[in-house]
């Protein structure tokens, strides 16, 4: 069995985590259907049926077991409690579809525990797990309880070779895998076969295709590793409980991504950092991705509607919107590239628009840690709570600032010293941004 266990650490601050616990033995699969054909689930069928719309399966395990490229699963309305292990792909030209069957709400559950809000690490026990490298998943109008786990096939080796090198503050090595040290998308499709030779890992895989479409999903959100060229769109992620991880994360070489539309709101706070409990997070060198037209609301405590940290890079955020969060924007460890344009944040607590903020205390700009080539114009701030600034920032170089509706500035003591320097601009100019000025526009 390929590992699905989790070496992570607290991604910010650089605490070790623990391994999460492996994914169990797959079951073994029923007889396949054809291609192209469909499978009827409802809660008064039986798991010896084939499997028709007159004697419909029971369990959409057996369903999934029974699927092959091209199968669609149609689920009929009521409450199917089971976790469901996904270990088979369909394929880019016929994807397996689970769906709802039309004839009302389907919920997709299982008892899972709950860990510690202290976890500093996402959670593993979910209601769907993809796993080993599946490709080419859709669901689509359902129910889900207890989130989706999607991992690539030993992307715990990928993800360990690349942590080693954040210690190490080895920047110049992770910035030779293709596409991250300049823009290249089309570069960055080959990173899996390059992580395959530098992690030593011929079994090495990415779980690609996958898409969530118009779901509820609640207690635990939607996790990626290493998985590649997905959507997650229209969906609902709300009331995700605490040590569980953001609504939506994506990690370790995710790239590709389109996530638009969705409406993220009441992750429960950690007490651990601020990265268990964001609305959309990218992490660990997940580039290219499009964050688009999402709503993140109402994140106690820390809370971060969207961030990127650890080499994320080459991303754009647009049409975005964040209301009664910590911070709305944030651009936290080492990301290259990315741009933030036309987003808004309402009612922020902290700042409605972050740069790398830990980097304040460095005399100059690094490319280990500080933003590089950022992009943020014409986003909009409003209804600052208390002392919170529009934007902050503790390390940028060659960062591009013009057209921000933005009032108020916390810029480091060096970065006002360095900036132009530093090929960084205000609103066209190499001056800093002061501590209060009137807002521009686009």
């Amino acid at each position: 069995m390929k590992s699905t266990s989790f070496p992570t650490r607290a991604l910010a601050a650089g605490v070790a985590g623990s391994a999460l616990v492996a994914a169990p033995l797959a079951l073994t699969a029923g007889p396949a259907s054809a291609a192209g054909t469909t499978i009827d689930v409802a809660v008064t069928g039986n798991d010896a049926n084939p499997g028709t719309p007159s004697a419909p399966l029971r369990t959409v395990q057996a369903a999934v077991d029974k699927a092959v490229a091209g199968t669609t699963i149609k689920i009929h309305k009521g409450v199917y409690d089971g976790q469901i292990k996904i270990r088979k792909s369909g394929t880019a030209s016929a994807p397996i579809t689970v769906t709802n069957a039309g004839d009302g709400a389907v919920t997709l559950t299982s008892t899972q525990p709950m860990p510690a809000c202290s976890s500093n690490q996402p959670d593993g026990m979910r209601t769907i797990l993809i796993i080993d490298g599946s490709d080419y998943w859709t669901f689509q109008g359902l129910n889900i309880v207890n989130g989706v786990y999607a991992t690539g096939s030993d992307a715990g080796n990928a993800f360990a070779w690349h942590n080693t090198l954040v210690e190490k503050g080895d920047w110049q090595t992770r910035r030779k895998v293709p596409g991250a040290g300049s823009y290249s998308p089309t570069a960055a499709k080959q990173v899996i076969p390059y992580l395959r030779t530098v992690t030593k890992t011929p079994t090495l895989d990415s779980a690609d295709g996958i898409k969530f479409l118009n779901n509820t999903i609640t207690k635990k959100g939607l996790f990626f590793r290493m998985s590649s060229y997905g959507v997650v769109s229209g969906n609902k992620i709300t009331d995700v409980a605490c040590g569980t991880g953001p609504g939506v994360w994506l990690i370790t070489f995710s790239n590709g991504w389109q996530v638009t539309k969705n409406d993220v709101s009441k992750i429960a706070p950690s007490t651990w950092k601020h990265f268990m409990q964001e609305g959309i997070r990218l992490g660990t060198s997940s580039n290219y991705n499009s964050v688009t037209n999402n709503n993140v609301h109402d994140l106690a405590g820390d809370g971060r509607a969207y961030n990127t940290d650890v080499d994320s890079s080459w991303n754009t955020f647009s049409g975005n919107k964040a209301t009664n969060v910590a911070i709305g924007y944030n651009d936290q460890m080492s990301g290259w590239g990315n741009v933030w344009k036309n987003n808004s944040v309402t009612s922020f607590r902290t700042y409605g628009f972050g740069v790398r903020l830990m980097d304040g205390k460095l005399t100059l700009p690094s490319y280990n840690s500080s933003a590089n080539k950022i992009n943020m114009t014409c986003n909009v701030v409003s209804k600052p709570v208390g002392t919170a600034k529009s934007f902050g920032v503790g390390g940028t170089m060659y960062g591009t600032y013009a057209g921000n509706a933005w009032t108020t500035a916390q810029v480091g003591k060096n970065v006002a010293v360095y900036w132009g320097k530093y090929g960084n601009t205000w609103n066209g100019t190499k001056s800093a941004p002061p501590k209060t000025f009137a807002p521009s526009s686009c």
